[in-house]
């Protein structure tokens, strides 16, 4: 659900890359984070679990214009491929704007794709999300690889009801900035559609990437990724941000003769006048004290939310158990009168014999 900032002057939208373990939902963040221009990007976080991960970041294209004088920023999360992280699943899926369901090209992954797609619709659903209602975009990866289904196999098993879908070989980054440009256009027509907003000027993701050789662009730089390895360390593990130090151009000059070096050290006990010079890199921290208190606001509410939903199970498995042990008592009520009518009965033909 498109979030409003008044105070700030931004609309928010969530896009959520679904799909089965290993299909290439993080290779999609990882070069997006790498191509698009890194002054418009947030730090890539990674919340990791034992065997997989969730990754977001948010990116504000200020090419795309406003939208009613509000500047649109993106946030592009990852969910776990694994069926058992499911409740992080429908937790990050919780108002998702846009869906980009990865699916991996490769033959014996067809179960696979099947399973997770269905997966995607109930947790939509269970989020009182209308799939009929939401940006849904496929990409078709690994196109690359031997042994991959052929793409009107694809649509017959995930696109029957006619989505947009793209091929991918999200390794090599062909197809992944495509996909990026085709859902972001296909959401602000949406958002222009919903809320009866003019688009001035034209939308046009492609120019907020930044022009970059094709060389680079093949294999972009490894983006920079924070790593939070649990739900207990997801505030307190964000690191320091890190000052380059670049090496000196000009030679290190000789020592001073010793005349000089006298001197100095006759008014070694003189002090010296202090000055309070500014931090060089003061203003930088404080611009980037906003992204990193939304960031770790946002991991907080998904985390909270995950929560939520374990103590909602729990509660409900305790009904459960209260429900079961009252059937049990009830057995054990009926029995204990079963065999006390037996005991009388009993008694009663003793005595008539």
């Amino acid at each position: 659900m498109a979030l409003f900032n008044y105070a700030a002057k931004e609309v928010t939208l969530k896009i959520v890359y679904y799909g089965p373990g290993l299909s290439g939902k993080t290779t999609n963040l990882q070069y997006l984070h790498s191509a698009l221009d890194p002054g418009k990007t947030g730090r890539l976080i990674s919340l990791a679990t034992e065997t997989d991960r969730t990754l977001f970041f948010d990116f504000l294209p200020v090419e795309l214009g406003k939208i009613k004088d509000f500047s649109v920023r993106f946030q592009l999360y990852t969910v776990p491929g694994q069926i058992k992280y499911n409740l992080t699943r429908k937790a990050v899926l919780k108002g998702a704007d846009a869906v980009v369901f990865v699916a991996d090209s490769q033959r014996e992954m067809k179960e696979a794709n099947m399973e997770s797609f269905a997966n995607m619709k109930e947790n939509l659903l269970s989020n009182n999300i209308n799939q009929d209602n939401i940006v849904l975009v496929l990409q078709y990866n690994k196109r690359d690889l031997p042994n991959i289904l052929p793409v009107d196999e694809l649509n017959k098993i995930l696109n029957s009801s006619g989505y947009i879908y793209l091929e991918a070989e999200a390794i090599n980054g062909k197809g992944v900035k495509e996909t990026f440009q085709t859902v972001t256009k296909l959401l602000i027509k949406d958002l222009s559609e919903k809320y009866k907003f003019d688009i001035q000027p034209p939308t046009r993701p492609e120019e907020a990437f930044t022009a970059v050789s094709d060389e680079i662009m093949e294999q972009p730089a490894s983006s920079y990724e924070e790593t939070i390895p649990s739900e207990e360390t997801a505030v307190s593990s964000f690191p320091n941000d890190v000052l380059e130090v670049t090496a000196l151009k000009e030679p290190i000059q000789p020592s001073l003769p010793q005349q000089e070096t006298a001197s100095m050290k006759k008014n070694i006990g003189e002090p010296e006048p202090k000055t309070n010079e500014p931090s060089a890199h003061s203003s930088e921290q404080i611009d980037k004290l906003p992204a990193s208190l939304r960031e770790n606001t946002l991991m907080l509410a998904g985390i909270k939310s995950a929560i939520n939903e374990l103590l909602d199970e729990l509660k409900k498995s305790r009904e459960d158990q209260k429900e079961v042990l009252a059937i049990l008592r009830g057995i054990k009520i009926n029995e204990t009168i079963e065999k006390m009518k037996e005991k009388e009965k009993e008694k009663k033909d003793r005595l008539t014999k």
